[in-house]
């Protein structure tokens, strides 16, 4: 499979399809048509109105039906599998700046959002009513994206879109509460959130689990234990997902050496970047930028 980052997906998406190079909104056809490759570092929005759709968040499948969505946060690998003939179903690809000028400082409440999407990718919505709005914003914006010739398409988009957010918002919190302790999740909830912001902040300076342990006051056995229940995964793998996603998009930018990215991410040396890249990606960061942009910068891997 090949891989391919949200401003790579760009170029292979038609201008009925996309706005600039952060935001694409696929149907199930598009979906299918993708479905040999993989994504990483890209922020996507999946909606089923009807059919299946199976994906592979993290390497773990899931099948998502009628009313089914999911929030793939950057730094998430995944690629899709089977849709099934008589699906409806859209995916979103975007950018955080998009998404905040889209919102307009608007941003929607969404308790335990995060546990919720960290511990189950994929919810679903069963009040029909709620689903046929989420379903109405999504087919405004299939057709003003394809209205390339609008006057105001730009601003149109982002109204559809900041309307649909609000309606997913909306469906979340209509949604009976959780079975578990409100009170004792939502501490973990913090936590977690907590040490996200964290890493999203420190991540240029250290990916060691200790420093951010200290930052949370928490011993590092307590930090990884609470992470581990509620997402499934070490506070370790969570930093090197954010890794990679950061150096897929350092590495779009052909004016930076394969040594400076690997600088400013502070491994010890390219090799040692070069052997995390490839752990994930499977290849090189110079076969990454061969494959993908063709470098000559880094020819010689340099």
């Amino acid at each position: 499979m090949q891989y391919l980052n949200t401003q790579q997906l760009s170029s292979y998406t038609a201008d009925t399809k996309k706005f600039g190079s952060s935001f694409m909104l696929f149907d199930a056809d598009d979906i299918r048509r993708f479905s040999e490759y993989r994504f990483i570092g890209s922020r996507a929005i999946i909606f089923v109105c009807s059919g299946t759709l199976e994906i592979f968040i993290n390497g773990n499948r899931h099948v998502l039906g009628e009313g089914n969505y999911s929030d793939i946060m950057d730094g998430t690998m995944f690629y899709f599998g089977e849709v099934s003939p008589d699906a409806e179903a859209y995916c979103i690809f975007t950018t955080k700046s998009f998404m905040l000028d889209s919102l307009q400082g608007v941003m929607p409440e969404r308790e335990n959002y995060l546990f919720r999407i960290l511990s189950n990718p994929v919810l679903s919505f069963v009040n029909s009513r709620r689903k046929n709005y989420i379903v109405l914003q999504l087919r405004l914006l299939c057709g003003i994206l394809s209205d390339t010739l609008h006057r105001h398409r730009e601003d149109m988009v982002k109204l559809y879109f900041k309307a649909l957010t609000l309606e997913l918002s909306d469906a979340l919190a209509s949604q009976k509460k959780e079975s578990f302790d409100l009170r004792r999740i939502g501490k973990r909830e913090i936590l977690i959130a907590s040490f996200i912001d964290l890493v999203w902040k420190h991540l240029k300076d250290t990916r060691e689990v200790s420093f951010y342990a200290r930052e949370l006051c928490i011993t590092h056995k307590h930090l990884s234990r609470v992470v581990k229940e509620i997402t499934g995964k070490t506070p370790h793998e969570i930093i090197a997902g954010e890794t990679l996603a950061m150096a897929v998009q350092l590495l779009q930018n052909n004016n930076l050496l394969i040594q400076q990215v690997a600088d400013i991410l502070h491994f010890s040396d390219q090799a040692a970047f070069s052997k995390f890249f490839k752990k994930y990606v499977g290849m090189s960061p110079v076969e990454y930028r061969k494959v993908y942009y063709d470098n000559p910068a880094d020819a010689g891997g340099r």
